[in-house]
């Protein structure tokens, strides 16, 4: 497709513009200059997987805490005997996504926006307190004949809170401040 310059053209409140239009477009803070040697243009494309990584190790997490509501609500611990499994996957993926995202991001720089700064420690952080919360669950057997201890119900609770922040965040980076609007 050619170049074409559509700067004169109206845009209707429909359309909207995407972060990829201009070459040297800086993503929210984020410095993308494509890289010159091998390895960099490794890491750029592997960082190039952390959106799509991400919503893995999320999606499970939301999913434990579904079924551990499940089990208070309807008093029946069976719902969460399998969260040990799925949190231990969700914490193996947030491993291996949370180093995307600094591939993806780079390294910091003075430059950077406060919300990149956020969401990458975040994103660091985020690994460990699954590991924990794993750490936390009573195996499968147990978690089946007794409901969770408050202290692991607690921390679930702040993990949801802490990815939730995160996910908002992200959407920042990736989709501008207004990405939430309504």
């Amino acid at each position: 497709v050619p170049n074409q310059d559509m700067s004169g053209m109206p845009m209707s409140g429909a359309e909207m513009a995407w972060p990829t239009e201009a070459p040297d477009h800086d993503m929210m803070g984020m410095h993308h200059e494509r890289p010159t040697t091998f390895l960099g243009r490794v890491i750029a494309w592997l960082g190039a997987w952390h959106p799509a990584m991400v919503h893995f190790p999320v999606a499970l997490l939301l999913t434990v805490a579904f079924l551990e509501l499940a089990a208070v609500v309807r008093r029946k611990p069976i719902y969460n005997a399998a969260n040990k499994i799925l949190l231990a996957l969700a914490a193996l993926s947030a491993f291996v996504t949370a180093p995307l995202g600094w591939a993806d991001a780079g390294m910091p720089t003075p430059q950077d926006e406060w919300f990149l700064i956020a969401h990458r420690w975040l994103g660091t952080l985020i690994p460990f307190v699954m590991l924990l919360l794993w750490r936390l669950k009573a195996p499968a057997e147990q978690a089946a004949a007794k409901p969770s201890p408050p202290f692991y119900e607690a921390t679930l609770v702040v993990t949801v809170l802490i990815v939730l922040v995160q996910a908002y965040l992200g959407g920042d980076i990736t989709h501008g401040g207004d990405h939430m609007n309504f």
